[in-house]
């Protein structure tokens, strides 16, 4: 039965002129079409159904929030609908009910699909972890559950005990008829998105300062995924090993993966590409991070996931691979089938072991799950798993899977502003000398910049007369990735560099400051879309420093909008300035500003770069 309690309260619209909104309040199940306004604001108490033949339509620019206190979820079961298909001016937003700056991790439940797509539990279906009643599964691979588009998710996701978890956005045997994309889980309590089984596809998703996994894959899904986008707190981290992505084929309860020859349909066949996962490490030697982090890619219990064309930087392990006890099925064993792709891919910022190689690729055995890098038996160099390769190394160099590995990401796939820090937006865009963009290629003494504005191309004859690649250049016609629903573009990573503003997606619409965010509105509009006639509010479109920490020469780069007057300094922890890096006229686009940390003493310092009247703040540290 459908209940619907209404309530008034007052608000004040962003432009700061009073007028009153109510607020539904939403629980049990909706047993009918029905449809959300943004005139008014929905309260998600306790488990909320979509039942099945029905549909919930959501208008852009809707705020639904989440009780805490009974942990309100939206279940959108089988057979039932969610059409909630917003833009980049007025995104759909669920979020805490707690008032700004007392919203936290796990304040309500999260988003859930439930499709009927095949599932590889021996049942062909299961209930939804969590308490829900909710099952899913089923032998419909296009199934439809609806559309999810410019959406955010805050705050929610609530572990309530191990493998009994309710995440951001769970899709549970959702079908590839849905339409998922435009989609930010930020400060999940749990996983951001969780996909158990099914065949959905996804693109443009972002997941910003999750608790414990990014996107995690389970129960034989088989869908795929382009233009994915991870940012870690470092501070935040789950006991059970936090890793951008997880993914298990086989559980306790499906089928065991030791079929001969192997069933395909029964194993996580995910491909994802397009990915920049960037995690807790500022550096390689950062020790500023929760020592629960594990991995950015954790390959397990008979995955057999793909990753191509992407960026995994900055995390204890890049990726480890784990081989299960033999009823998961192996792991190793769909890296030789090919079942198990890891391609034109860069892995960085890594730690390394005490005198040996960085820790980008791993292996774990005997059912070791989460025992991360610093484990006892974790190794680089065991082989006989991973025949025809001498080990996990040697896959990962393959010379014909054209990874590459570099020491940093300052120095190495050099992003704009790619780490976690509060209240500051990320900006994932690499820099001009990135490998994604740039090409250091010399034959003969004759150099072969790349030109982004050409197609790539790889041919080498006629003395590389027509090559045309940056270091590290994606490919779309491998097994895995020549599928048609991937977007065919000339770089890795999740974002282009043309010099434009619209490289960066996650623009506008994408909130990096939840906590703070003022909700107390009717149709939500996101503050850079809300600015008089649509101007950005600083000429400052991307900053970052590097490397960082940094031991001699720093670099400031700018991305600016318009030219103008700008001043850089940098200013001790007091606030008092310790030297002028530049103050002056400053072109549009890219500019570099370097300077010496000699004269200055190890620890902390603030970079104030104040622009067109408008200013920004950089944290670096001095490590001599």
């Amino acid at each position: 039965m459908k209940k619907i309690i209404l309530t008034s309260c007052l608000a004040f619209v962003a432009m700061s002129s009073a007028m009153a909104y109510s607020t539904v309040t939403v629980q049990d199940s909706i047993s009918a079409d029905t449809h959300w306004t943004c005139g008014q604001q929905y309260l998600l108490k306790g488990y909320v159904y979509v039942t099945a033949g029905h549909t919930l339509t959501i208008d852009g620019g809707t705020i639904i929030r989440g009780d805490k206190d009974s942990k309100g979820t939206l279940i959108i079961e089988r057979g039932a609908k969610i059409i909630a298909n917003a833009t980049a001016a007025s995104p759909i937003v669920f979020t805490s009910n707690q008032d700004a700056g007392d919203r936290t991790y796990g304040d309500w439940g999260g988003v859930i699909l439930c499709g009927q797509a095949p599932v590889n539990w021996t049942a062909g279906q299961a209930q939804v972890e969590g308490g829900p009643r909710s099952f899913y599964g089923g032998s419909i691979p296009n199934d439809n559950s609806g559309i999810m588009r410019y959406v955010r998710i805050e705050y929610a996701g609530i572990a309530f005990s191990p493998n009994n978890e309710v995440n951001g956005l769970t899709l549970c045997g959702v079908g590839n008829a849905t339409e998922i994309d435009h989609i930010q889980v930020s400060y999940s309590g749990d996983d951001a998105y969780e996909f158990f089984g099914g065949t959905v596809n996804t693109h443009h998703m972002v997941a910003y300062a999750t608790w414990d996994d990014d996107f995690d894959t389970d129960n034989g899904y088989q869908g795929k995924g382009q233009f994915l986008s991870i940012i870690r707190n470092p501070n935040a981290a789950d006991q059970s090993g936090s890793k951008g992505f997880e993914s298990d084929s086989y559980l306790a309860g499906t089928y065991t993966g030791l079929a001969t020859p192997v069933d395909l349909t029964k194993m996580n066949r995910g491909i994802f590409s397009n990915v920049t996962a960037i995690g807790p490490l500022v550096s390689p030697t950062s020790t500023a991070y929760d020592p629960q982090y594990t991995a950015g890619v954790h390959l397990r219990r008979g995955s057999g996931m793909s990753i191509l064309n992407s960026i995994i930087a900055g995390w204890p392990c890049g990726v480890l691979i784990d081989e299960s006890s033999a009823s998961f099925g192996s792991t190793t064993a769909n890296i030789a089938s090919e079942e198990l792709q890891f391609r034109n891919n860069i892995i960085c910022g890594n730690p390394t072991f005490a005198g040996g190689p960085a820790k980008d690729i791993m292996y774990v055995k005997d059912g070791a799950r989460n025992q991360t890098s610093t484990a006892a038996n974790a190794d680089t160099t065991t082989g006989s798993p991973f025949a025809p390769f001498a080990g996990p190394y040697s896959f990962l160099r393959n010379y014909d899977f054209h990874n590459k590995t570099y020491a940093t990401e300052q120095t190495g796939v050099k992003l704009v502003n790619p780490f976690f820090a509060t209240g500051s937006n990320p900006v994932l865009v690499p820099l001009s000398a990135s490998p994604v963009v740039y090409s250091t290629l010399t034959v003969g003494g004759v150099a072969h910049p790349y030109n982004a504005a050409l197609p790539i191309n790889t041919d080498t004859s006629g003395n590389y007369a027509n090559y045309n690649a940056p270091d590290v250049f994606p490919d779309f016609t491998t097994t895995k990735a020549s599928d048609a629903f991937f977007t065919r573009v000339n770089y890795i990573g999740a974002f282009a560099f043309t010099g434009s503003t619209s490289d960066n997606w996650m623009n506008g619409w994408c909130e990096f400051d939840p906590n703070n965010a003022d909700y107390d509105t009717t149709c939500y509009v996101p503050p850079i879309v809300n600015a008089v006639n649509n101007v950005p509010h600083s000429t400052i479109a991307a900053a970052t420093v590097y490397p960082n920490p940094t031991n001699g020469i720093a670099t400031v780069s700018l991305m600016v909008k318009r030219s103008g007057d700008v001043s850089i300094t940098v200013m001790d922890l007091t606030g008092k300035t310790v030297q002028q890096v530049y103050n002056g006229q400053t072109a549009q686009g890219e500019q570099k500003y370097s300077f010496s940390t000699d004269n200055l003493a190890n620890g902390m310092y603030v970079i104030s770069i104040t622009a067109d009247g408008k200013q920004k703040s950089l944290k670096f540290f001095v490590a001599k």
